[in-house]
């Protein structure tokens, strides 16, 4: 990526998930416009490869996003190292298909503790350690907005995470804490190759989006970074959809003139 302005100079960020897809691509957009990032995740090859290429100011950490020691151990390094925390980006998660019916306890109970559980200890570490105020921003999901049949353990997880960011910004916001999420439609990452995404008519879902076309990860850093600088200053408890206008409402289908 080639060098922005330097609008993050001299600010330390945290993006979990940043071994892959729209976490990777936070950490270099973030990277790319000065600031000081530590890439966590829990695949420490990939992890530390992403980091090497960006080169100085970009430090790995192992960070289990489900473990609140993980999250105390990462940040005090951090401030030992003369590196605050000022912006935090929730971005670690997974996705499941499946019916309600054929959900397990076990697999609710992981999407929970990725997706919802993950942003809690994230806002907790952020909340004790962004003593000079800061911002963080939740990765929530258009299935977070719009329920959707056979996604009702990544949904209900997502939709929580929605109302945690709102109830954040309300408790953060005499610590001059902005606290807001995005809300992304269908991006070109590795998280629909799991199992029970394979039956998906992709082509026919595309068509459905407005837009035509999947969002890039790129797409989605672009709106991260706006919530996360000095931008959006007097932004904070809202949702930023970055969907290609699915939530907007529904098209008529029209006849086929063939």
């Amino acid at each position: 990526m080639t060098s922005h302005d330097a609008r993050l100079r001299d600010t330390c960020a945290l993006v979990t998930g940043a071994a892959r897809g729209i976490g990777a691509a936070t950490a270099e957009l973030f990277h790319a416009h000065g600031a000081t990032v530590y890439l966590c995740d829990v695949d420490d090859d990939l992890g530390n490869s992403v980091a090497a290429k960006l080169g100085a100011r970009a430090h790995y950490r192992h960070l289990d996003v489900t473990d609140a020691a993980d999250w105390s151990r990462v940040t005090a390094e951090m401030a030992d190292r003369g590196h605050p925390l000022r912006i935090l980006v929730n971005s670690a998660g997974a996705a499941s298909k499946a019916s309600i019916m054929d959900t397990s306890l076990a697999e609710l109970r992981r999407m929970i503790d990725l997706n919802l559980v993950g942003t809690f200890l994230g806002l907790q570490a952020a909340g004790a350690a962004m003593t000079a105020g800061g911002s963080v921003v939740n990765l929530s999901s258009l299935r977070g907005v719009l329920a959707t049949a056979e996604l009702g353990a990544y949904g209900a997880s997502k939709f929580g995470v929605r109302a945690l960011t709102r109830v954040a910004a309300l408790e953060f916001a005499e610590k001059n804490i902005r606290v807001n999420a995005v809300c992304p439609g269908s991006i070109d990452t590795a998280i629909t190759a799991g199992a029970g995404f394979a039956d998906d008519d992709m082509d026919a879902y595309v068509k459905s989006i407005p837009m035509q076309r999947r969002g890039l990860p790129l797409e989605v850093a672009k709106a991260i970074l706006f919530l996360a600088g000095e931008e959006s200053s007097y932004v904070t408890g809202t949702d930023l959809m970055i969907d290609g206008g699915s939530s907007a409402g529904a098209r008529t289908p029209k006849l086929s003139s063939s």
